[in-house]
C-alpha cells in the first residue's frame, strides 16, 4: 500500500522592528513573492504589531525594494527601510 506524500510548504517569515527594538510585526510570504519583492515588486498586506504586551493592527507596504509599516491613526512605524534589513527566516509548514 502506498502512503500519501506529505507536502510541505516553505515560506519566508519577515519581521520588522522599530522604536528601541521594543515593537515589532511579522508576516509570512511565499518564496516566490519574496523574490519578487526583493526585485522591487509592490505588495501590500495587513498584520498585527506587538508593543508592551499589546497587539495593534498595521499595514505593510513594499515598493521599489523598500518596506514601510503603518499603524492606526497614521502612525509611521517603519518608513522606506530596505527590505534587506528585515529579519528573515525560512519556515516549513504542512
Amino acid at each position: 500500500m502506498k502512503k500519501n506524500a506529505i507536502r510541505h510548504r516553505v515560506y519566508v517569515k519577515l519581521t520588522a522592528v522599530w522604536g528601541n527594538d521594543d515593537a515589532d510585526s511579522t508576516i509570512m510570504v511565499s518564496r516566490r513573492r519574496w523574490q519578487a519583492i526583493r526585485a522591487g515588486a509592490e505588495y501590500v498586506t495587513s498584520a498585527r504589531s506587538w508593543y508592551e504586551g499589546g497587539s495593534y493592527p498595521v499595514a505593510w507596504l513594499f515598493t521599489d525594494g523598500k518596506v514601510s509599516v503603518y499603524g492606526g491613526g497614521g502612525m509611521e512605524c517603519v518608513i522606506d527601510q530596505p527590505v534587506g534589513e528585515l529579519i528573515e527566516q525560512i519556515v516549513t509548514t504542512r
